[in-house]
């Protein structure tokens, strides 16, 4: 591997590992240099700082601006009192799950195992109906509902725009799941009106970023890039 591909591949490596890096880097408030050195200090032995930040300065820049669009036009609900069951499911479960299907809130199965979720006040009598061995039961949970517009079917970043507001605020996830354009994030009760208010306020922000967009300068003065 020649120089210019060592470099480009410390540099995909690093970011890869630190999305908040990347993320500075392509809004434009990251300091370059600074960032090459810490870039440098970790996974560069070998290259200079000096060739890692030119090569940040050529890097092609993510707008963001599909992501963004698709937040400021999303909306988001909370439900708390939530119960969460997986199994490993045996041969007449399926059938039980179509049995309680009016009380499932949620469903995913995986290549072995279901998780569902539903009312907290039926979780007790509903886990005692399947056959299959009972990997977790766990109340206490909320769900928050973030419905996109079609647009995220075929959009890369937007889950990843809501999770990453979760982990930067040190809030724990318990599952994910999404059906067409909702996006339902178990979490627990005690985070859900926290979570809600960062997501909430999240939204509203992008609201006014794509409307002043949308809007052109003003003023002699552009707008923001992303």
């Amino acid at each position: 591997m020649n120089k210019l591909g060592k470099v480009a591949q410390i540099i995909e490596e690093s970011l890869l590992v630190d999305p908040c890096l990347e993320e500075a880097l392509d809004q434009g408030y990251a300091n370059v240099s600074e960032a090459a050195r810490r870039i440098r200090s970790i996974y560069g032995g070998g290259v200079s700082a000096t060739a890692i930040s030119s090569a940040l300065k050529r890097r092609p820049k993510k707008s963001g601006r599909e992501v963004l669009s698709s937040v400021a036009g999303s909306t988001i609900t909370v439900r708390t009192g939530i119960g969460k069951i997986s199994l490993e499911a045996g041969p007449s479960d399926m059938e039980v799950l179509e049995r309680y299907g009016q009380k499932l809130i949620g469903f995913s199965k995986g290549l072995e195992t279901v998780t569902f979720l539903v009312d907290e006040k039926d979780l007790d009598t509903i886990a005692t109906k399947f056959s299959g061995r009972l990997l977790e039961k766990k109340a206490g949970l909320a769900t928050i509902v973030v419905r996109g517009p079609t647009a995220i079917l075929n959009q890369q970043g937007f889950l990843s725009f809501f999770l990453g507001i979760l982990s930067k605020k040190g809030i724990n996830v318990d599952d994910v799941a999404s059906s067409y354009v909702d996006v339902m994030i178990i979490l627990s009760e005690s985070d859900a009106s926290t979570a809600f208010g960062f997501f909430n306020a999240a939204i509203e922000t992008a609201r006014r970023v794509v409307n002043q967009q949308s809007a052109g300068p003003r003023n002699g003065i552009p707008n923001p890039g992303f």
